[in-house]
């Protein structure tokens, strides 16, 4: 899977829904929407550490992983009303 896709996978999603001839898409992503929405409120601390480490190879990509994903839960927490977990405190300062 190329890295556009990893990280549009929303937007390739609708894409292929409509490439289905399935026109009322907001019915299939009202439903992944509320699917991710569950799987973002039981998510644990440790989840998010073992993504970010497994996912990352350097320092710096870790620490803007867990950057990035702090805005995200804070998007979570104010806009979706989820509380999201924390990120662990060793993942934060790697350096």
């Amino acid at each position: 899977m190329s890295k556009r896709a990893k990280v549009h996978f929303l937007t390739l999603y609708v894409e292929y829904l409509l490439d289905q001839g399935i026109r009322s898409e907001e019915y299939y992503l009202g439903d992944a929407s509320r699917f991710l929405r569950y799987l973002l409120a039981n998510t644990t601390p440790e989840q998010v550490k073992e993504y970010i480490l497994s996912t990352t190879s350097s320092d710096v990509y870790r620490d803007r992983l867990a950057k990035t994903l702090r805005k995200f839960f804070l998007f979570a927490e104010e806009k979706l009303s989820i509380s999201p977990p924390e990120i662990p405190q060793e993942i934060k300062k790697t350096r």
